[in-house]
């Protein structure tokens, strides 16, 4: 597995956890919320995330080649959900504004980890098809003589 790939991985897995982190965090009462967040539908979003992750990432480590795109959508689709959680706390919390930062933060902080993790997946992929072209020429090579 080339070091780009388990960059890749490392990165999925810190994004998830921030999540999660994140979506704990607001469960708690000193958040806040108007209509609280309940620890059933706490569980319920840390099924469904650790599932979509899972299996993107099962399919990586088994080098389906659709894999990081599909994590690619996963990713999107958890930052988006970030934006959501920066959002509640500004509009319907009633915390200080310290918790507010401190939600608001971590969810940020998980915002930066899935960009980082978008430049990490450019990267992978011109490694890819440099190998993908370098093999081509290799095998053209292997004909010519």
């Amino acid at each position: 597995m080339k070091k780009e790939e388990k960059q890749a991985i490392f990165w999925a897995i810190v994004s998830l956890l921030v999540f999660l982190a994140t979506t704990w965090l607001m469960t708690f009462s000193f958040v806040k919320l108007n209509t609280p967040a309940k620890a059933s539908e706490a569980l319920q979003v840390t099924w469904i995330a650790v599932a979509f992750y899972a299996t993107t990432l099962i399919l990586a480590a088994l080098r389906v080649k659709i894999s990081y795109y599909l994590l690619a959508v996963v990713i999107a689709i958890y930052s988006v959900g970030f934006v959501g959680m920066i959002s509640t706390m500004f509009i319907n919390s009633d915390a200080n504004i310290f918790v507010k930062l401190l939600v608001a933060a971590v969810a940020a902080f998980g915002i930066v980890v899935n960009v980082y993790w978008y430049i990490i997946a450019f990267r992978l992929r011109a490694t890819l098809q440099h190998d993908t072209f370098q093999r081509r020429i290799n095998r053209q090579k292997g004909l010519k003589r």
